[in-house]
């Protein structure tokens, strides 16, 4: 099951819900696919009890559904999905130190998920080579700049035409087809906030 689009979050409830950096944890891990409760438990290493508990939580306030459920030794497997990619409180439930913790949240989990694909990436993602000079293999930069609002919003939805123009987003569709022999998989994190502080490594 794919998921595509916005969910707006519209109560107190639902934005407390999501607020615990645990259940933050899980939303994202649901956001790329559907897992069990005993699949999270692993990932997060917390007990079963722990983790169905907040996954109630989370599906009693409509962030996370049921997607299927697989019998295996005689047990009934509920695999569970987020509704949605993104999630974005009502006007009326703003500002929101909640989600501003969550938010922070997501940021780091990204950032540990990066750091986990490099320590795990093969030595030849890594490898310098003199063939091909002018074509780079990999990136690692950072940046600061200034923008306004509008620009930095113009910026976001050109990149993302900009990555459907050059690549071929995975996982494939149903029936779609693996790499091709020309093709390689690459994995990019992008991370980008305001930031008016100025600090030694500014």
């Amino acid at each position: 099951m794919e998921i595509t689009g916005v969910y707006k979050i519209k109560t107190h409830e639902q934005l407390k819900a999501i607020a615990d950096p645990l259940r933050t944890k899980i939303l994202m891990k649901l956001v790329k696919d559907a897992h069990t409760g005993q699949q999270l438990a692993e990932m997060l290493d917390i007990t079963r009890n722990n983790i169905y508990f907040h996954l109630k939580e989370l599906e009693k306030h409509g962030v996370i559904q049921i997607v299927r459920k697989e019998e295996k030794n005689g047990i009934v497997q509920k695999y569970y999905r987020a509704v949605a990619s993104r999630f974005i409180p009502e006007d009326h439930l703003l500002p929101s130190l909640d989600l501003v913790e969550t938010s922070r949240q997501v940021f780091m989990e990204t950032l540990d998920i990066t750091r986990t694909k490099i320590e795990h990436a093969p030595a030849a993602s890594f490898a310098l080579s003199s063939a091909n000079e002018h074509h780079r293999k990999n990136l690692a930069s950072t940046y600061r700049f200034h923008a306004t609002q509008e620009s930095f919003h113009a910026f976001i939805e050109e990149f993302k035409l900009l990555m459907d123009k050059h690549f071929r987003m995975e996982p494939p569709p149903a029936g779609g087809t693996s790499l091709t022999a020309e093709e390689k998989s690459y994995y990019m994190s992008l991370i980008a906030f305001q930031d008016n502080r100025k600090d030694i490594n500014g």
